[in-house]
């Protein structure tokens, strides 16, 4: 089992990445934004099943491999880019139809939320570098791997969940601040355009040794 120390140096660092805005913030604030708490909390889920996949990745000692590979790398970083980019690309285009709408058509399940929370985790590059290079410094290879990997992945998830909870829920609350048919309009072209500056971001991220 991991020592408290070590759990608490992690659960600071976890806290500390989770009150930057990043990726996983915009995202979840987008979706807040346009489809309101539910959609954020969703994404925000999103992200912590794909912080799972990996840390059962790096636990198989795979994600050390995509950090390292310069191709592995970069499959992912433009993978998780180019979904964004077409997904804020079709908010926007969309935006005025569904500005429109008494209430914003559900998107399809590849189009919703938690699946954009769950591709843009999976395709970040710095989950990959975090899960490959930072996490298994916290563990202890000569203990049983899985309690320790099992302890990271909660405390993990307990503090970044409600942090971006809370941002969805911020984000829902100015959508209600105002519901008008123009405040709709941009609030949709806003939403599109912060998933394009996501995707644009993952496209722009460096390995530590150069990609």
């Amino acid at each position: 089992m991991i020592d408290l120390g070590t759990l608490t140096s992690y659960a600071a660092l976890m806290l500390l990445f989770a009150l930057t805005p990043g990726m996983a913030v915009l995202v979840t604030t987008s979706q807040g934004l346009q489809r309101g708490f539910k959609a954020g909390f969703q994404a925000a889920l999103g992200i912590q099943v794909a912080n799972t996949i990996y840390l059962c990745l790096s636990g198989l000692g795979l994600a050390a491999i995509f950090a390292t590979s310069a191709l592995a790398f970069a499959i992912v970083k433009y993978t998780g880019a180019a979904y964004l980019t077409w997904i804020g690309l079709r908010t926007i285009w969309h935006a005025r139809r569904n500005a429109n709408a008494d209430e914003p058509p559900p998107p399809p399940v590849w189009r919703g939320a938690f699946v954009q929370g769950l591709g843009t985790q999976l395709g970040n590059p710095k989950s990959i570098l975090f899960f490959g290079s930072l996490l298994p410094q916290f563990i202890d290879p000569q203990a049983v791997l899985v309690p320790q990997y099992a302890a990271l992945a909660i405390v993990g998830s307990a503090i970044e969940t409600p942090i971006l909870a809370f941002y969805a829920w911020l984000a829902s609350h100015g959508r209600r601040a105002a519901l008008s048919k123009r405040f709709s309009l941009w609030r949709e072209r806003v939403s599109g355009a912060a998933l394009i500056g996501v995707g644009g971001m993952l496209a722009t991220l460096r390995r530590v040794h150069g990609s």
